[in-house]
């Protein structure tokens, strides 16, 4: 038999389903239409001459192909709805408008003509790396797992391409299926929250526009931190083996 953890119900995640559909729309639009992706990716010469647009649409299209689809927006419905519940709506829309726009900033040095929402993510997944750090006790199973195994996957594949990006986030799944079995995890959620930290400082640091999101939202999570309420458990907890 297993127990499950006490928690409290958690509400609609109504900010990350709404942006999922549009980021949804978004690619459903590029596939019917490539010229979409061409009107709406970075392109800081347009910007310049007045396609004010490009300033947000390149965060609601994809510039390479079905893997990043399907990557950015399960990572948004993931992390998205972890964060909506540690830190609720209004902080969700700060981290991932502010932090998604703030990343365009970067986008003319590192990569100009590129597009996707993965930044946006980023600054999610940034800030509840701090709250793995500030309150691991408060923390999930899924929280204390999904944030050191997104790092992964973005710090794989800024420093080791997609071998980086299947390597990392498959010894990060391993790892953490073990360690997260225990029935006190504290210590875990810390230590990957540091974790996750120094590798968004590493790929910040190559510079890489992921590891700048990461780092952004990590500082954001400091400022838009969460009441006690908010940050302790909520929502769907993983079973855990019962004290025999």
């Amino acid at each position: 038999m297993t127990t499950v953890e006490p928690r409290r119900p958690a509400g609609l995640p109504i900010a990350t389903v709404i942006f999922t559909l549009i980021t949804v729309l978004g690619a459903a639009a590029q596939v019917n239409d490539p010229g979409v992706l061409t009107r709406f990716r970075r392109d800081y010469p347009a910007l310049h001459d007045g396609e004010w647009w490009r300033w947000f649409t390149p965060l609601l299209v994809q510039s390479a192909g079905w893997g990043q689809i399907l990557f950015n927006i399960g990572s948004l419905i993931v992390v998205g709805v972890i964060a909506e519940r540690r830190f609720g709506t209004l902080r969700w829309l700060v981290l991932y408008v502010g932090i998604g726009l703030a990343g365009e900033a970067f986008g003319e040095r590192l990569d100009p003509t590129g597009a996707g929402n993965s930044l946006a993510v980023c600054g999610l997944a940034g800030a509840l790396a701090t709250l793995l750090v500030l309150r691991p006790g408060a923390a999930t199973r899924p929280h204390a797992f999904v944030v050191p195994y997104y790092v992964a996957c973005v710090a794989g594949l800024g420093f080791g391409g997609i071998l980086g990006a299947t390597i990392a986030p498959t010894a990060v799944l391993v790892i953490m299926s073990v360690l997260l079995r225990q029935d006190t995890y504290t210590g875990v959620a810390f230590f990957a929250g540091v974790a996750s930290l120094v590798a968004a400082g590493a790929l910040a640091a190559r510079p890489d526009q992921h590891g700048i999101g990461l780092v952004c939202g990590a500082v954001a999570g400091l400022l838009l931190f969460p009441p006690r309420h908010r940050a302790g458990r909520v929502g769907p907890e993983w079973p855990v083996p019962a004290r025999r």
